[in-house]
């Protein structure tokens, strides 16, 4: 589906997944300066154990050779073998997965390129998501969403604000594995339209849908970043947020990007 210039796919060959490996290398390795570890890092690539067995969505530009300028990538539960945990365990409890063995899918390694974050890109990669979401009955969406630098204190707002304001309180939350509080300023101290206004787009968009996040920030030193984990009940999702998305899903033909 277009958007003035820009269009969403699904990737559909090795060379369409391998502009989102280029285009993720960039930003991570390249603009956020994450640590290389793999020979597919080398050959600059962000390529991990994960990619063979998710859905990679594609934002293009097509007034520059359909050059990929945004990605993300899916981890449907119908499609992760049995022996894979999902990305996000690697840094965080997750009990909700041991309750719910189906109809989940995780979100990962988003990313858009510098000269595109005017909005557009994302917009259209959350359609591909919602898009997905409904063609495949998914109940429970998450994934980790980042902050980059590993310095708390200069986001002691932000997350004191998640902690006071969109803490999962369900039997499932989810915990960081190597436990950091978020609770760092007092909630009669945070301005919460401020500091949601500070949070970054993902994340805000997580939110609209009546995301919750888990307890507990994740630092992952080789990407440099500060991660929370964040669930959505599809169930959950507001009325006008549901009707929205769903109005927009049954528009998007998610074509592959060599059709």
């Amino acid at each position: 589906m277009a958007s003035g210039r820009y269009s969403v796919h699904l990737a559909n060959t090795e060379n369409d997944l391998k502009a989102a490996q280029k285009l993720r290398f960039e930003v991570f390795f390249g603009e956020f300066h994450a640590k290389a570890l793999t020979e597919q890092h080398t050959a600059g690539l962000d390529s991990d154990k994960f990619d063979p067995f998710c859905k990679h969505l594609l934002v293009v530009d097509n007034d520059n050779d359909q050059k990929v300028i945004a990605t993300t990538r899916l981890l449907l539960s119908a499609q992760k073998p049995a022996d894979l945990n999902y990305i996000a365990q690697e840094e965080f409890s997750i009990p909700l997965l041991d309750a719910v063995q189906d109809n989940c899918m995780e979100v990962g390694r988003s990313c858009v390129h510098k000269y595109y974050r005017d909005g557009k890109a994302i917009q259209l990669l959350w359609r591909g998501i919602t898009k997905l979401i409904f063609t495949h009955d998914i109940r429970y969406l998450f994934g980790c969403a980042s902050f980059h630098g590993t310095d708390i204190d200069k986001i002691a707002t932000e997350l004191s604000y998640l902690h006071h304001y969109q803490l999962d309180d369900t039997p499932h939350v989810a915990r960081a594995l190597d436990y950091q509080s978020m609770n760092r300023i007092p909630k009669a101290e945070i301005n919460p339209e401020d500091a949601l206004g500070q949070l970054p787009p993902l994340i805000k968009a997580y939110l609209s849908l009546g995301g919750v996040v888990g307890d507990g920030i994740a630092r992952d030193p080789d990407f440099k970043t500060l991660d929370i984990l964040i669930t959505v009940d599809v169930d959950k999702v507001p009325d006008q947020y549901y009707r929205f998305y769903k109005k927009q899903a049954d528009r998007l033909d998610l074509e592959p990007l060599d059709a």
